[in-house]
């Protein structure tokens, strides 16, 4: 069994949204954007030859990320142009309806009236499957944990083969925990690294690959930026487009090597310049260097830390740590930290330290910050749209502290384009 894996990330990230090919006829959650994914992958199939190729459309649940390239792909396979297609659509219940509408919605009347849907799409109520025989694959379904939403995960056995899950958005629950423990290889969503109702997370999922390492290969989907950020120095990201042979040992190989993580040039051939910002001089106050720490194949990148004091004077009134982090790096929280003493915690004084930072991030050809701030610090919000920064969204984080400790911050992601 070949499985490629159209995409790895969720709407809100630059990755495509999950979706795989199994084979090259059999295709799970057929997303915003997975039509292109598919035309993308690795075989030399002209477009339509690989569309046509498609008998079998499994469909987790009705989200956008999750289903709305079907129109396409049924609008190909009904059109009539090759009276050998046709597919079975095998989704949660009242599909036929719902996606029937959709596919009118996005047409002309005129072309959807001439498509001959019924002759050959036929679709199947994932919550009645039982056990579905296609080719030499068994397809179970499982309904699964995605909060108020449906959800159906999906097993599939291949005859004297082996066994792949693939479970959809969903929180960790007793299906999933079965499909994992009935699996060779098991798709499981790790969303973000917030505890939530509808998404198990990558903090708890990085345990759970390494606990059924040898047992069943786990793979991490559905990731946003937050969980790629945490995945950095911890494991090896699954990647869109990558094709995996199941029958492998251990198909995706998720353990870091030596030098794997943060790229040597970001971090052992990091050129400090120490000498240029010692000092860094404003109107108000001054940025004094006074650490640099070298990135390490952890996750940490080259960093540089200051303290602010009064201008032209000793008196250290507080701190600010930029990160030179890469712009293609997908799992930006921030690489700006401000800290000032009471009674310095000034707007004037954060606009300054803001402008100063820019100095440096621009030599390291550094094109956005990210910043942040509590959601209810009214003042630096006030400094960062001054700046010309833009609110990206506000963020629950929960994240492991240095004692092993499960904390949770919530936070606004600015995003400041310095070009």
């Amino acid at each position: 069994m070949k499985v490629t894996v159209l995409g790895t990330g969720c709407i809100w990230t630059k990755r495509a949204c999950a979706s795989y090919l199994i084979n090259d006829d059999i295709i799970i959650d057929p997303g915003s954007g997975t039509l292109k994914q598919l035309l993308k992958s690795s075989n030399n199939l002209l477009h339509h030859e690989k569309i046509e190729k498609i008998k079998l459309i499994l469909i987790t649940h009705y989200h956008i990320d999750h289903y709305f390239d079907v129109v396409h792909l049924m609008w190909k396979i009904a059109s009539e142009k090759n009276p050998n297609t046709s597919a079975t659509v095998i989704c949660p219940p009242g599909g036929k309806e719902r996606i029937m509408k959709l596919c009118e919605l996005g047409m002309s009347q005129p072309t959807y009236n001439k498509l001959n849907f019924d002759k050959y799409i036929n679709f199947v109520d994932a919550s009645k499957l039982n056990k579905f025989v296609y080719k030499d694959f068994e397809i179970t379904s499982f309904l699964m944990d995605h909060g108020p939403t449906v959800d159906y995960g999906y097993m599939i056995k291949e005859r004297n083969g082996k066994t792949v899950s693939f479970t959809g958005d969903t929180n960790y629950c007793k299906n999933l925990e079965y499909m994992i423990n009935h699996s060779d290889v098991a798709f499981v969503d790790m969303a973000g690294t917030d505890i939530s109702n509808k998404h198990f997370n990558i903090i708890d999922g990085i345990e759970l690959m390494y606990k059924y390492k040898g047992k069943c290969n786990i793979i991490p989907c559905h990731l946003t930026s937050q969980a790629l950020d945490y995945c950095n120095g911890k494991i090896n990201p699954p990647q869109d487009l990558m094709v995996l042979n199941i029958d492998d040992e251990m198909p995706y190989d998720f353990v870091l090597k030596a030098g794997s993580g943060v790229k040597k040039s970001q971090t052992t051939d990091f050129k400090f310049e120490s000498e240029k910002f010692d000092k860094l001089y404003g109107d108000i106050v001054d940025l004094n260097l006074s650490l640099t720490k070298r990135g390490t194949s952890s996750y940490k990148f080259p960093t540089y830390c200051f303290d602010i004091v009064l201008h032209n004077s000793s008196t250290v009134i507080g701190s600010v740590v930029y990160s030179v982090v890469p712009d293609s790096f997908e799992g930006h929280n921030d690489n700006v930290s401000l800290s000032l003493k009471e009674g310095y915690n000034l707007k004037s004084v954060k606009y300054e330290c803001c402008q100063l930072i820019k100095k440096v991030a621009k030599f390291h050809e550094s094109k956005i910050l990210y910043l942040t701030c509590p959601p209810d610090d009214f003042a630096t919000r006030k400094v960062f749209e001054s700046l010309g920064a833009i609110l990206k969204e506000i963020k629950t984080f929960t994240f492991l502290d240095d004692d092993g400790v499960r904390k949770t911050k919530e936070n606004c992601i600015w995003i400041w384009n310095l070009e």
